[in-house]
């Protein structure tokens, strides 16, 4: 991958989060299969752990001691993956996760060799978690998630710490409804790549999610603000024709004006899914158009212990 195809790996994490110039960005490319096919409106969605990363709190109503691994294939050579571990208490639940990213093999240039010297560097990043969330009243619960991140581009790196927050609000008189909000990255970097600190990927999400047909259907809608970009907005659909498989689809804004810059249309806009679980076990797979850039394709499983 040549130098300029950084200009593509830039557009490609910012199709997550619309954000500005910040360090990390690899912390907002959206994670799990069942969350990017319903377009990433998951900070609303309980019971699943992959809200160690969406929103804290709704891993409150996680019951199960269950493991999950998600593995998305980027473009070009990009990968990313997540491991989480979640265990619940009689009170509260504690959970363990990890991000990576690995940005793929460019050839460096130089302003003597524009075209390329035959060397190759590459970009990782890495984030470890531990979350911890409990129900504060029948009615709500609250989570937080510290994390130290680490970066590196070719010999230059840089690590910080972030700080996640969030509530969930399921409300007695409005069954199957769930309202949340969640604040995510908010915190320093603590060393720089060269000279300066970078601002971090800190965003503002609040979600809705409503269950209907005794639980067989989900709908759920996310706004995104982040501190540095433009606000996305999300909606998705969960429909279960039957117990072992689950269907999806998604949309977002940030989807959309990519695949616009990008000569696509509105199918690249979406996200489409499949599910199923038996036993212990739950596959979900994921597979998300991105116009001319290419399509990705995410695989998760989970595991109950």
């Amino acid at each position: 991958m040549k130098l300029s195809s950084v200009l593509v790996l830039a557009a490609a994490v910012a199709v997550s989060a619309s954000n500005g110039t910040t360090g990390f960005t690899f912390l907002q490319v959206p994670t799990g299969a069942r969350a990017v096919a319903m377009g990433g409106a998951f900070t609303a969605v309980t019971g699943d752990p992959l809200s160690l990363y969406w929103n804290p709190a709704a891993a409150a109503s996680v019951t199960d001691n269950v493991i999950s691994t998600s593995y998305n294939s980027y473009l070009m050579d990009m990968q990313a993956g997540f491991v989480g571990w979640v265990n619940p208490g009689s009170e509260s639940i504690l959970g363990v996760s990890l991000n990576y990213f690995y940005g793929g093999s460019f050839e460096r240039t130089t302003m003597e060799n524009p075209m390329g010297t035959e060397e190759t560097f590459s970009t990782t990043g890495i984030a470890l978690a531990g979350t911890y969330a409990r129900p504060l009243t029948s009615q709500i619960s609250a989570g937080a998630t510290g994390r130290f991140i680490y970066s590196q581009i070719d010999s230059y790196n840089a690590n910080g710490f972030t700080v996640d927050i969030g509530a969930v609000y399921t409300p007695d008189a409005m069954k199957g409804f769930t309202g949340a909000l969640a604040v995510r990255n908010a915190g320093i970097q603590t060393k720089a790549f060269y000279s300066e600190n970078d601002p971090m990927p800190t965003e503002v999400a609040a979600g809705v999610s409503q269950q209907l047909l005794n639980g067989n259907l989900l709908i759920a809608a996310d706004v995104t603000m982040p501190f540095e970009g433009e606000s996305d907005a999300a909606a998705g659909v969960e429909y279960k024709p039957m117990e072992m498989l689950a269907v999806r689809a998604g949309w977002s804004l940030a989807s959309m004006n990519t695949a616009d810059e990008a000569g696509g249309g509105f199918i690249d806009a979406m996200g489409f899914g499949i599910g199923t679980k038996y036993n212990q076990f739950a596959l979900d797979y994921a597979w998300k158009p991105m116009a001319d850039l290419g399509d990705t394709h995410r695989i998760t499983l989970g595991i109950d212990l």
